[in-house]
Order: C-alpha cells, then sequence, then structure tokens
C-alpha cells in the first residue's frame, strides 16, 4: 500500500518537473472538484471449504464519490494529475488515491474527452452486520482500484470548465459471508465465517469543475 502511495506521489512530482522545463503557452496546472453517483453491476459467485458454488450475490452496491485532483496540462489535448476523495458505498467506505490521465479531443469550447484512472483504494470504515438480504458484508478491506469514462468538457472561459463523463469503475476487495456448519445454529444474520476477494464492478456519472 505505502509503495503504491510512493509510487503515485513520484510519479506526479516527476511530472510537474518535467512540465515546468517544457512549459508552452498552452500548459498550466490544474484543479478539478467532482462527484458523482454508480450503481452495482454483475454478481459474485461465493464458493465452500470444497471449492464448489454456495451461492450467487448481485451487486446491489451503489457507490456515491467525491474527488480532488491535482495536476498539469501539458497541451490542450493531455493532462496528468493525482486524485485523492472519498467512496461510499452502502456500509462501507473508501479512500482511493490514484493517478489519472485525460485525453481531449479537440481544442474547442466544447471537448470530448477520455479519462483513466488507476490507483488503491484505503479502507475508512467497514460495517461488521451483515446485509439483511443476501447476508453478506461487501467491501471489507483496502485493494486497488480503477475507473475509465468518457465525456464532455465545456471550457466557460480560459480557466474554468465543466466536466461531464459516463463512467465504469471498478474495486479489488473482500467479501465476507457465512459457510453454513452442520449441526450448528445459524448466526448469518449477525456474524460471518468466511471471507473471500471479489472484483466489483459499477457504472454511472461525474461532473466536475476544473479550474
Amino acid at each position: 500500500m505505502k509503495k503504491t502511495l510512493i509510487l503515485l506521489i513520484a510519479t506526479l512530482l516527476c511530472v510537474s518537473v518535467y512540465a515546468q522545463r517544457r512549459e508552452s503557452p498552452d500548459s498550466k496546472f490544474i484543479y478539478m472538484t467532482s462527484f458523482g453517483y454508480a450503481t452495482g453491476l454483475g454478481e459474485i459467485h461465493l464458493m465452500n471449504n470444497t471449492g464448489e458454488e454456495l451461492k450467487t450475490v448481485q451487486n446491489r452496491s451503489f457507490d456515491i464519490f467525491v474527488d480532488q485532483q491535482l495536476g498539469y496540462q501539458f497541451n490542450p489535448y493531455f493532462q496528468m494529475s493525482l486524485g485523492a476523495g472519498f467512496d461510499f458505498w452502502k456500509q462501507t467506505a473508501f479512500i482511493p488515491i490514484y493517478l489519472n490521465i485525460t485525453v481531449n479531443f479537440t481544442d474547442t469550447k466544447f471537448e470530448p474527452i477520455f479519462y483513466l484512472n488507476g490507483g488503491y483504494a484505503f479502507k475508512w470504515y467497514v460495517s461488521s452486520v451483515p446485509d439483511k438480504m443476501d447476508r453478506v458484508v461487501h467491501g471489507t478491506s483496502t485493494g486497488p482500484m480503477g475507473e475509465t469514462g468518457i465525456g464532455l468538457r465545456i471550457n466557460l472561459n480560459d480557466r474554468v470548465s465543466l466536466v461531464l463523463a459516463a463512467c465504469y469503475k471498478n474495486q479489488y476487495t473482500d467479501i465476507r459471508y457465512t459457510i453454513p456448519t452442520p449441526d450448528e445454529q445459524d448466526f448469518s444474520a449477525y456474524s460471518t465465517n468466511a471471507v473471500q476477494k471479489a472484483l466489483y464492478h459499477f457504472a454511472g456519472v461525474r461532473l466536475g469543475i476544473q479550474y
């Protein structure tokens, strides 16, 4: 975890030094504050102790997120940033730290964009009580995260832009659940006894203001 964070910070510092040495009229430091919402996609297959499928859980999680980015715009078409924020799920939350790469396809007032985020999400809090319907606990550990999206940047003036994008997100983390034990009382509504790695998928929208 520490190595990932150090690598992201070092990358941004190197980019900043390089950018200052090759500064052009179109290059500048940039900041962006954004928020969004994404809903869970797909399903998760939970295994028992023998490696057989125990049950399938639908990904009904949602993700409400708030981010802040600090970066550098090299030219009208390419920029790189370091971002951090909060991801709020139904009963848990993450603190993602990531590297952002954004490509602008035109140099006009209305610019189609593509972006890619990659990094690591640390834990903020997590509930130990299983979900009432599926009797699992989602997102219980730190792990790698990623996001990609396409959208539109609206340049309000030389400095301020509005960004609206459709996004796909994923988070690699643990899911906790219960494997029934013969001749023992079922406590799956209150606690868990098994854990498994899972890749969570989300799709949603992101709205940001760049300045």
